[in-house]
């Protein structure tokens, strides 16, 4: 399994932002001269295997190791890539352009060497290299484990990181239970997982807050930066404000679908599940502007419901312990009544059928529905079942108002 450990780096302030600097130095020369070459020699696209040479002469000499060097050019062509893959779903998806004044250090396992619970990085003849010590966790890891490292900034904390990347050799073995739990999606709770015979409804409802919360100071910081001159120093403050802020508000989301994949996971070990099956989500935000099925308000609720994110935290957790996820349609699951098969729209948290009387909870309804389908192929064939647990995964601190 591959894992990326995080640790604060302790290098000075300076250190870190000539290392950054010179790598977006690299990478800036790097798309230059591309596109120079590009527009001046008939729409020739240089590959960076065969050009290696060139694009090294572009940019020039460095304090950077060789291997860090190649690492910043690639990381542009790498971005043309996949500007290449996004077009084929969004034309209006654009290759990289930008100049960037500092970019992220990485040096590749060539460049790194462990001794004594230290990490020693090499720099380019005739440079000191740079140590950094290992928590206690990592310093009993095998030194061939290692492949790469990077200097990473976090704007939400204004201090940058070393990113380790750690390859321990340990191929998961399948689980030994052949259960099965659906889980379903939710904007307001993130998941609700059954087996048939128990419920479990993952709340976080901070998670929605935390997306409203940064929408509404990022338009009060929008309004402000709108009546400030682009490049003043006022306008410069704003926009950094607002780097920031968002930022924090990524982090605090990261976290929050962390903790929320886990209990998940937990939840599938408790019912002894070898298989995962989640409804399919991927298209519910697709036109829904010019086909008018959404409000603005629902539809600023669908771009920040992150449902793509949590999908990949519970597959790679679930992988690491041996549960295999399955995507199922999710269509009409959570309209269907489980008694007779009637379509309804829920309100709020509770379903009701206007057909039978039956009454429910709106996500074990979905979940127990996304269950019927995959082991009946059709809707309608399971009735949820009456033992329902809420677990709350993430608790805001208490807030203590004036």
């Amino acid at each position: 399994m591959i894992r990326v450990h995080i640790i604060p780096c302790m290098l000075p302030d300076e250190q870190t932002r000539s290392l950054n600097r010179e790598s977006g130095r690299i990478y800036t020369a790097t798309l230059v001269h591309h596109y120079r070459i590009y527009r001046q020699a008939g729409k020739v696209w240089l590959n960076p295997m065969q050009h290696d040479r060139v694009l090294k002469a572009f940019c020039g000499p460095s304090f950077l190791h060789a291997h860090s060097y190649q690492a910043a050019q690639q990381d542009f062509y790498a971005a043309c890539k996949t500007a290449k893959t996004l077009k084929t779903s969004n034309p209006l998806a654009r290759y990289p352009y930008k100049r960037k004044y500092s970019h992220t250090t990485t040096w590749k396992n060539t460049a790194i060497k462990v001794m004594a619970g230290r990490i020693r990085l090499s720099l380019a003849r005739g440079h000191a290299p740079i140590w950094v010590d290992l928590p206690q966790h990592l310093a009993t890891v095998p030194p061939a484990t290692f492949r790469q490292v990077q200097l990473v900034y976090h704007h939400a904390t204004r201090r940058s990181c070393w990113h380790i990347t750690i390859d321990d050799g340990i191929v998961p073995q399948p689980t030994s239970h052949s259960g099965i739990m659906a889980v379903d999606l939710g904007e307001i709770h993130p998941a609700a997982c059954t087996n048939g015979e128990h419920s479990t409804i993952i709340c976080c409802r901070a998670l929605r807050a935390n997306a409203q919360h940064c929408n509404k100071k990022t338009a009060d910081l929008q309004e402000l930066i709108a009546r400030c001159k682009p490049g003043s120093r006022r306008w410069k403050q704003l926009v950094a404000s607002r780097k920031r802020l968002q930022a924090q508000s990524a982090a605090r989301q990261r976290d929050m679908l962390h903790k929320v994949s886990r209990a998940v996971i937990d939840e599938a070990q408790v019912m002894q599940a070898g298989t995962i099956i989640m409804g399919d989500v991927r298209d519910i935000a697709d036109n829904t502007k010019t086909e008018k099925r959404l409000s603005r308000e629902q539809r600023q609720k669908m771009s920040n419901w992150p449902h793509g994110q949590l999908r990949q935290y519970i597959t790679y957790k679930a992988a690491a312990v041996g549960i295999t996820v399955e995507l199922i349609n999710e269509a009409y699951t959570s309209k269907t009544c489980p008694i007779c098969g009637t379509r309804n729209k829920p309100n709020g948290r509770h379903y009701a059928c206007s057909q039978c009387g039956y009454v429910g909870h709106r996500d074990t309804v979905g979940c127990t529905q996304i269950l019927s389908r995959r082991r009946t192929g059709q809707l309608a064939q399971m009735v949820p079942c009456e033992a329902i647990t809420y677990r709350h995964p993430f608790r805001r601190a208490s807030v203590v108002r004036a």
